[in-house]
């Protein structure tokens, strides 16, 4: 009897010290994984630098232009240096009128306007009856079969100062591939047309 109850005792506190060996086996699992989740966490969260964060809040202040970001870098390059840009359209007589437009900062971003200068009309037209000095190549009447206007770009054939090649990529890159070369005070310019103006809100009238 006396055996028999030791032996069960015995059999009883071998059972009892390995359940308690599986606890703290799995207490001790559950507390490195806690850790090592924790740690991960904390790796995933890197702390912004000063420089970083000055950098995201400039681009926030840019304009938009497009969400494309090939469009965006060539608004912004005609912004900095944009040709000379005219609207031009066809009289009743066959003849040339022609507006200069020119680019206006905004509240946010930017848009087009008409630059009405000296002898113009109200709406900024003027007649241009002496396009054959300026020798255009083609003529002027060739590129406008119908009525309505276009929008013509102009920047120098030679680059002679970096605001010259600046002014050609602007106007290369808005405005197409050029169709034709004028001349002006002795220099000569090449020029693109276009129906439409790019990037930004047309001229209110």
């Amino acid at each position: 009897m006396m055996r028999i109850d030791l032996h069960r005792f015995l059999s009883s506190a071998l059972r009892c010290a390995a359940i308690l060996v599986i606890g703290l086996a799995i207490s001790s699992m559950s507390a490195c994984s806690a850790h090592h989740s924790s740690n991960s966490n904390n790796s995933d969260v890197l702390p912004v630098s000063p420089e970083a964060k000055a950098d995201s809040d400039s681009q926030s202040d840019r304009p938009s232009y497009d969400h494309d970001d090939d469009r965006t870098l060539k608004c912004e390059q005609l912004v900095r240096n944009p040709p000379g840009i005219e609207e031009i359209r066809r009289t009743p007589a066959l003849g040339i009128e022609s507006r200069e437009i020119r680019i206006e900062r905004t509240a946010e971003s930017y848009r087009w306007v008409v630059y009405r200068s000296r002898g113009s009309a109200p709406d900024g037209w003027r007649v241009q009856s002496h396009l054959d000095k300026l020798k255009f190549d083609p003529a002027l009447q060739f590129l406008l079969p119908d009525k309505k206007p276009k929008y013509i770009a102009y920047a120098p054939s030679l680059a002679e100062t970096p605001q010259d090649s600046e002014q050609m990529m602007s106007m290369a890159g808005s405005f197409g591939q050029r169709v034709g070369t004028f001349e002006w005070n002795g220099k000569h310019y090449t020029f693109s047309v276009s129906k439409e103006l790019p990037c930004f809100p047309l001229p209110e009238e």
